[in-house]
């Protein structure tokens, strides 16, 4: 059946189970980053974004680096519910693959548990409202372990131009932008003080994509200010290889990613700097299992955001 596990922060997150959940997708990470991969950069495939086949819900958040990156070269998966529903089996020996989602509870002063409606009216004044956060997990199955399905999978054929004039659209339509100016053809940054992202020309880039994929972070670091999303990091910047500015940068990196996919262009050889950031993102991972999930989640709010679209909690 398909499997569902919740528990309560701050307490140890186990599951019911005793699975530590943020431990294992903390662990899948830095495996990979140990292969030198920074995986929230393979976010897509000739095939598109990976989804749910029947939905055609595409992941998001921490979802969206798990299933980007699983061995199968058409990410497209089920719950074992739907293949039932559709009159398929799972092959024998096939390995699930974990979902990972977020529900969210209330609690007054008398320990009760109200709604979302009612916290955020009630901490509007002044009354304190705890809130508890489960972390939960469900298997799905990818469409290569499935059988006596007859599934149909699209043929995705990118253009450059489309990229290119969608990238374009992205920068032009975000809500609220900074100022963009040129007056330093030799560093792409967001400077927080003024508000403004600067851009060397894209002649200086060898492709187009790395110049949009270059202005993608530096448009992620610019919804940390205060007119926007007011990340801590970014209204009052520390050092560099501290851990707040090492989240900054993963945050920046990952939401550049993550708008990237929804424009379908390769985010791989963008940073100049990639294993010394490797390597500084490695260590905080280390050391907090759930540093990885607090990126992951500010850097899709910061692309929703770009976006101009409601964030998602789930999937």
């Amino acid at each position: 059946m398909q499997t569902a596990a919740a528990v309560a922060e701050p307490t140890t997150a186990r599951t019911a189970a005793g699975r530590d959940l943020y431990r294992e997708v903390t662990d899948k990470i830095i495996a990979l980053i140990e292969k030198g991969v920074a995986p929230w950069r393979r976010t897509w495939s000739t095939y598109g974004l990976a989804r749910n086949y029947t939905t055609g819900h595409i992941y998001t958040g921490i979802n969206l680096i798990l299933m980007n990156n699983t061995p199968y070269p058409i990410p497209y998966f089920l719950t074992y519910n739907q293949i039932q529903e559709k009159g398929g089996k799972i092959r024998k020996g096939a390995k699930a693959e974990m979902v990972v989602y977020f529900n969210i509870y209330f609690k007054d002063g008398n320990d009760k548990t109200i709604n979302r409606e009612d916290a955020r009216s009630r901490s509007q004044n002044g009354e304190e409202i705890q809130v508890l956060k489960f972390i939960k997990y469900y298997n799905v199955f990818n469409i290569a372990d499935i059988e006596g399905i007859n599934f149909e999978i699209p043929e995705i054929e990118l253009k450059p131009n489309e990229r290119i004039e969608r990238c374009e659209s992205i920068i032009e339509q975000m809500p609220n932008r900074p100022e963009f100016r040129n007056i330093n053809g030799n560093k792409a940054f967001y400077a927080p003080q003024l508000d403004f992202v600067n851009m060397p020309a894209i002649e200086q880039f060898d492709t187009a994509e790395d110049y949009y994929a270059t202005f993608f972070h530096e448009l992620i670091h610019s919804t940390g200010h205060a007119s926007r999303l007011a990340r801590e990091e970014v209204l009052n910047p520390h050092t560099f290889g501290s851990k707040p500015y090492s989240r900054e940068e993963l945050v920046a990196e990952m939401g550049a990613s993550f708008l990237c996919s929804s424009v379908q262009i390769d985010y791989d050889t963008i940073t100049e700097n990639n294993a010394a950031y490797l390597a500084g993102w490695l260590k905080v991972l280390q050391e907090d299992s759930k540093f990885i999930f607090k990126a992951a989640a500010e850097a899709q709010k910061a692309a929703d955001y770009i976006l101009n679209r409601k964030s998602s909690n789930n999937e």
